[in-house]
């Protein structure tokens, strides 16, 4: 048997589901961010969803936007990373362009220009000095500009045509020689600080937001994590100023079963509280998550086996608020994007004031096998079923309903390996939703997170 970091351990670092898992990643540094070069990207991506609910459009005519969301485009990456100076300095810099095809009213952050219009954009949505520096048993690097940065409870969301950005800085430091015994181990930590954001749909750097349009001076954020391999510790811890405050606390044990096998069991505990007077305002406004604090708790089970990953999660959520159905919510504004790595999270979040959900999942590559003559290399399968049980005043007869909520997720991925395509990678969803109680989108601080409907997407990615 190989050692501990034999492949087997290599594989269960990526075990198990993340919303990003069928689309080429953008920030992946393998395919994409090649030091000293100019390197393109291409994304195509289509994206529809149809919601229905039956007391909305008999009492109220409708949804706003009408039943049918989505839209398509075409985008386009030019990124320049950049060696580094002595070994130690270095400037990055990115072109982002969006081109749009087709756009309902609501184009489901494929398009949104501040001004309120659908359409295309430009914009540099990277420039930024960086630093390293490698010492004996450590090392360090930093970013200070306009960049993607994950740092703490802070994260950049590549699930659209391109991803988003931010202004500020961030920092890793990393301790590499802190094992235990026969383990090796990493101790790192890392931090960030953010004054303006460009979101992912829009053009422009702007001020942070609440929900209710609040503006918010800026955030900090830092996150440690000790990494022995076979178990993972991470705490992370973030402030939006006069707004929230959200803490993160996570284990991870690992082990391998053989060389192309093994288990991780994955918890994670999430604490979000409110921070000062503009959350108080978007309390008052009716624009609130919760009252004063929220909690989620997430506990995953994970097991490979060679070429199949199956993984079984359970969440459970608390968010009281006072003038409805409350939800954790784990973002720092309306327009910046707060760190959540629980399974549960694939398609709609399952996070309402005391839901308690479940979840199985599986993938399986099909490399080796063929269909009809036609070799399968290259392409996997994933299958995800969720479903959870909370309860809600009824605003018609004022009871406590029982309700409930099931997902089902279909994904199909394929990446091309042969030479004259390398680059070049397919992503399938589809994503079926229910709710049995149509009255739950009238009283939800998250009203579209509940909204029985289906979507299909497609993405076509060329790394150059």
């Amino acid at each position: 048997m190989k050692s501990i970091n034999a492949v087997a351990m290599t594989l269960l670092s990526t075990l198990f589901v993340s919303d990003v898992c069928l689309a080429a990643t953008i920030s992946n540094p393998d395919r994409f961010q090649h030091e000293g070069k100019l390197n393109a990207y291409l994304r195509s991506m289509y994206i529809n969803t149809r919601i229905s609910n039956d007391l909305i459009e008999d009492r109220f005519g409708g949804f706003p936007d009408g039943a049918e969301l989505g839209g398509t485009g075409v985008g386009a990456i030019l990124d320049y990373n950049s060696s580094y100076w002595a070994g130690v300095v270095g400037f990055d810099a990115s072109l982002y362009g969006v081109a749009m095809i087709d756009s309902k009213d609501n184009g489901r952050d494929l398009f949104d220009d501040t001004d309120g219009t659908n359409g295309g954009f430009a914009k540099v949505g990277q420039g930024y000095f960086k630093l390293r520096y490698e010492g004996d048993g450590w090392n360090a690097d930093s970013q200070i500009g306009r960049g993607r940065f994950d740092a703490g409870t802070l994260v950049t969301l590549d699930t659209r045509i391109v991803p988003g950005s931010y202004q500020g800085g961030r920092a890793h430091l990393n301790f590499t020689e802190m094992g235990i015994g026969p383990l090796p181990g990493t101790l790192g930590f890392e931090t960030a600080y953010i004054n303006r954001t460009s979101p992912r749909d829009r053009e422009d750097f702007e001020h942070l937001l609440s929900q209710s349009g609040e503006e918010i001076k800026d955030l900090y954020t830092y996150g440690i994590k000790y990494d022995l391999k076979a178990i993972e510790l991470g705490y992370d811890h973030g402030v939006s100023r006069d707004f929230n405050e959200n803490t993160r606390y996570g284990l991870t044990l690992k082990a391998p079963l053989g060389d192309k096998a093994g288990i991780v069991l994955d918890t994670q505990y999430y604490e979000f509280e409110k921070a000062g007077r503009i959350w108080e305002r978007d309390w008052q406004a009716g624009e609130a998550a919760y009252d004063d604090d929220a909690t989620w708790l997430n506990i995953n089970v994970g097991l490979l086996l060679d070429k199949l990953r199956l993984g079984v999660s359970f969440s459970e959520t608390k968010a009281e608020l006072t003038s409805g159905l409350g939800y954790a919510y784990f973002d720092h504004g309306d327009n910046v994007d707060g760190k959540m790595d629980a399974w549960t999270r694939s398609g709609n979040d399952f996070n309402n004031d005391g839901e308690r959900t479940w979840q199985i999942g599986a993938e399986y590559d099909l490399s080796g096998h063929s269909l009809l003559g036609a070799s399968l290399d290259g392409f996997k399968v994933m299958t995800i079923y969720k479903q959870g049980e909370f309860d809600a005043t009824d605003p018609f007869s004022g009871r406590r309903t029982d309700v409930r909520e099931r997902q089902n997720e279909y994904r199909l991925y394929y990446r091309f390996d042969e030479k004259e395509y390398s680059g070049l990678s397919v992503g399938l969803i589809y994503i079926d939703y229910r709710i049995d109680q149509d009255f739950v989108a009238l009283v939800s601080a998250q009203p579209d997170n509940v909204v029985t409907g289906s979507e299909a997407r497609v993405y076509l990615d060329y790394a150059f």
